[in-house]
């Protein structure tokens, strides 16, 4: 048995491999070529280019896990039945539960690898990518800015820091802004919340402080106050997606934070229960890849599995996302939105797989 189980794990392994490794250059190529212009207009050197790339194969690697798991379930299967050793290990007594275990041992351990590279090296590797796009991409000293969980923004001697902007209703919470002259604070203003209108943005509830050699020289007064900054709706909808590359603990101390501020989580709640749940994807791929592999008998190609690959993994990701956006505006809870997806596909595959055993 041990051999056995040798024997198919090899074969998911190297299919795995060549599988990951054509989907990942395919989506390097697809960067290179959206990147390639902005590099060139901004005089980025080679070297900075290829960092820049290098960075990116951890998140391309993680997004193209699921499709290649379901292909090399089925590639692997689809051999087998070829090969008529599966009808073999049928014929001997071995159910597809009993075959099925160590791929889904392989995609349980590649689950949890996923998981721990999300959460060690790509909150590195995209803060790596940022910094690049910010400093040699952008060129822009008013630009936004997302630094130690919060939003930053410069214009000229005024220092802006939000705790968090609201795609929904397009407003900036928890504002202050420091305005200074040279190293000397002339003003801070603190306000609940800041709106765009057409004369600058509003802040809302505000108090003022105002200073004098450093001291504070006024109490501190309330009022609404319209501010001209140069900070607009597009700049700040590039930093809307912060918490991308923020890993399961991470976002759960950001979480933590929001909600001590009294702010809505919810959109947060779910994409942080789906940094836990995405990885596992690979789990539900395999459930799904073996009857697929099967059913198919011998008519089982490289071409006829690709595209059932990716007709599957279409179905399962459209699906997600629907949930889990369901998440973001409180129409599911957070929780049941993340994981969903998971749990829908998996009782498809396990019933797929017992109609098989019947």
């Amino acid at each position: 048995m041990k051999l056995l189980t040798r024997a198919i794990l090899s074969l998911f392994f190297r299919l795995l491999g060549l599988c990951l490794g054509a989907f990942s250059l395919i989506f390097l190529v697809i960067e290179f070529l959206d990147k390639m212009r902005r590099f060139s207009r901004s005089n980025v050197e080679m070297g900075t280019i290829a960092f820049y790339f290098l960075n990116k194969i951890p998140e391309i690697a993680s997004q193209v896990l699921p499709f290649g798991v379901l292909l090399a379930t089925i590639l692997t299967l689809g051999t087998l039945v070829r090969n008529n050793e599966l009808t073999a290990m049928r014929s001997s007594g071995m159910s597809l539960h009993f075959i099925s275990r160590p791929l889904l041992a392989a995609a349980l351990l590649l689950s949890v690898l996923t998981f721990i590279s999300n959460e060690l090296i790509l909150p590195v590797t995209g803060q790596n990518i940022r910094d690049i796009e910010e400093s040699r991409l952008k060129r822009n000293e008013y630009g936004a800015v997302f630094r130690q969980q919060n939003i930053w923004f410069r214009d000229g001697s005024l220092v802006m820091r939000a705790q968090l902007f609201d795609p929904g209703t397009k407003n900036l919470k928890g504002v202050t802004l420091w305005e200074r002259q040279g190293d000397q604070p002339l003003k801070r203003i603190e306000a609940d919340e800041a709106t765009l209108t057409p004369g600058g943005w509003q802040f809302k509830n505000a108090v003022v402080w105002t200073f004098r050699d450093g001291a504070q020289s006024e109490a501190p007064s309330s009022a609404t106050l319209v501010i001209p900054l140069r900070l607009t709706l597009e700049e700040l909808k590039k930093v809307a997606d912060y918490t991308s590359n923020m890993g399961y603990f991470q976002l759960s101390r950001y979480v933590r934070k929001l909600k001590k501020g009294g702010y809505d989580v919810t959109r947060y709640l779910a994409d942080m229960h789906a940094r836990a749940a995405i990885p596992f994807s690979a789990c539900v791929m395999v459930l799904l890849g073996m009857p697929f592999a099967v059913r198919s008998g011998r008519s089982v190609s490289s071409a006829l599995g690709i595209g059932q690959s990716l007709a599957i993994g279409f179905a399962y990701f459209a699906l997600n996302a629907l949930l889990i956006s369901l998440g973001h505006n409180g129409v599911l809870p957070p929780l049941v939105a993340a994981w969903s997806a998971n749990i829908i596909f998996a009782l498809i595959g396990i019933w797929l797989m017992l109609t098989l055993e019947q």
